[in-house]
């Protein structure tokens, strides 16, 4: 969706809708998987130099866990998005599809676990990942000295 700097109003312009899951553009094997539309409202404002957006992004995703490696879904809901776009020397328009597909990339959790995305979900494979309750972190005095041969060298 093209906006056009010069359309903006000096009270902003208000925008809102939905951008089909082709938006993402994905490979099938990427542990990212759009489950739908995703959902934007924005408030757009333009300066001299820049344009702001302010809104809400929500969707729903299927994201690889990365402990089990099984898929799950997961409603991503920001309802607090804010973004600025810099604009280029005579740079006349935008694409809000554009933004709205970087900013959701960028706020998806980078390296979920679905134990801790989901309520009711226990992962099958956490306690790969769990330490023992009964290891304890060594004493100082236990580790060796990585400094020692340092210590004696003379001057």
């Amino acid at each position: 969706m093209e906006i056009l700097i010069s359309e903006i109003p000096e009270e902003g312009l208000h925008r809102e809708g939905e951008f089909p899951a082709s938006i993402f553009d994905l490979g099938p094997d990427d542990p990212i998987q759009p489950a739908g539309p995703v959902h934007y409202v924005a408030d757009i404002f333009a300066f001299d130099d820049i344009v702001t957006l302010h809104g809400s992004l929500r969707g729903t995703f299927r994201l690889q866990c990365g402990v089990c490696l099984e898929y799950f879904d997961y409603e991503a809901d920001y309802p607090k998005w804010a973004t600025e776009l810099d604009l280029e020397e005579g740079q006349t328009s935008f694409d809000l599809q554009d933004l709205v597909r970087e900013d959701f990339l960028l706020e998806l959790p980078t390296n979920p676990r679905c134990d801790e995305l989901l309520e009711d979900r226990a992962c099958p494979k956490a306690h790969l990942f769990q330490p023992d309750d009964d290891e304890s972190p060594p004493d100082e005095g236990d580790r060796p000295n990585v400094w020692g041969a340092l210590d004696d060298l003379k001057r």
